[in-house]
């Protein structure tokens, strides 16, 4: 990839992207308010970086029209305007972060400005998405659609056994965001954290899963009749967090003490948040599970990935910032090479459905210390 790149944050998954970049030969620049983020990045890594205040979009308007690829590392508060912003600037663009609106909304925006942008491009919304586009490919129907996964410390400390991989602030909104499922084909809603169910994984032990709105542009662009996405955490998390959100301290809503204003979720952010950051080389570990199942020549059929990957301490590198900016990257190098040219703004799952471009981002991810193991199963006749 020969052209310059910009990131857009440079928080842990930011820092993640540029260092793949750069190890990559890439001109990269990294995008911060943050004084003290910039200066670091810029001692470790040699790279270029810029103050900018990112919430302004008018300033990413005049910054981007410099470079030939963006990236997007921002909290969810941040995502939707921040993709306008490029659109306009008429920059191709790939987004990680987790924002509630619906980002395909701005498809027509993308096509009119000749603008190839993908969003939800981390490991699930990402690449879980890119394995159910393929899914739909092969599998004729396919009928059933699982994917369960979540980000952890290696160590479990009580009382949370959590620790926040990336913005604290989209993780409390797992929590109370309504999770849409797919089920008989229509989409409905469960609350968050609700139908916790067990499950072993070799080399993690048992975990909790619980439902989140994890599926997200999966529940709209695909015609498969069931659909759920779930999170996982250690035994005993689930509970904890509906205590806390039936207590009312996930609110928004401001609540009058001793006569003044405050938002139960600032007070909860402030005090968790200190107990959630990661040690310096503390550890962690992420999981990804997704099978599809469906008829392939007419035999009943199941399609199923697994990952489990861990902190890199040869890089520093946690495993939620690795399986997360990694296909940010892997994605750009695609926009930025012609390998993935569709004018719009597209889910994940649109570059599975492309042929081979699936093999591609696992055998990239693969090189870079993230393995997935395949399998494709025949099931007993129903």
């Amino acid at each position: 990839m020969n052209e310059r790149v910009l990131i857009l944050g440079g928080g842990m998954i930011g820092s993640a992207m540029a260092l793949d970049l750069s190890r990559h030969g890439v001109a990269v620049c990294v995008a911060d308010v943050r004084e003290e983020t910039r200066a670091r990045l810029a001692q470790q890594l040699e790279i270029e970086t810029v103050a900018a205040d990112l919430s302004n979009p008018a300033a990413i308007q005049d910054l981007v029209r410099g470079y030939h690829v963006v990236i997007g590392a921002l909290p969810s508060l941040l995502g939707l305007q921040t993709l306008r912003a490029v659109i306009e600037a008429g920059r191709n663009y790939v987004d990680i972060s987790f924002m509630p609106e619906d980002a395909l909304a701005l498809a027509p925006l993308a096509r009119e400005r000749g603008v190839t942008a993908v969003v939800d491009c981390g490991v699930a919304p990402g690449i879980s998405n890119m394995m159910a586009g393929y899914a739909t490919t092969v599998l004729d129907p396919c009928e059933e659609l699982e994917i369960y996964v979540g980000g952890l410390p290696a160590e479990r400390r009580w009382p949370f056994e959590y620790k926040a991989g990336f913005a604290p602030h989209d993780v409390i909104e797992e929590y109370v965001r309504p999770s849409r499922i797919v089920e008989h084909g229509r989409v409905v809603v469960r609350p968050a954290l609700s139908e916790p169910e067990r499950i072993d994984f070799p080399g993690v032990g048992t975990l909790e899963a619980f439902n989140t709105d994890g599926l997200r542009s999966l529940a709209e662009t695909l015609r498969v009749p069931f659909m759920k996405e779930k999170t996982l955490r250690y035994p005993g998390h689930i509970e904890t967090m509906r205590i806390l959100r039936e207590l009312g301290l996930f609110s928004k809503s401001p609540l009058v003490v001793a006569g003044q204003a405050v938002r139960p979720f600032d007070v909860t952010a402030a005090l968790l948040f200190p107990m959630w950051q990661f040690e310096p080389g503390e550890a962690d570990l992420t999981v990804l599970r997704v099978r599809a199942r469906g008829r392939r020549d007419g035999v009943p059929t199941e399609y199923g990935w697994d990952m489990l990957d861990r902190y890199d301490p040869a890089t520093g590198l946690r495993s939620m910032s690795r399986t997360t900016g990694f296909p940010a990257t892997i994605v750009a190098g695609l926009l930025a090479s012609g390998g993935f040219d569709r004018p719009g703004v597209h889910a994940p799952e649109a570059l599975g459905m492309q042929p081979g471009l699936l093999d591609f981002v696992l055998r990239e991810l693969e090189a870079r210390g993230v393995s997935c193991q395949a399998s494709v199963t025949p099931l007993p006749p129903v």
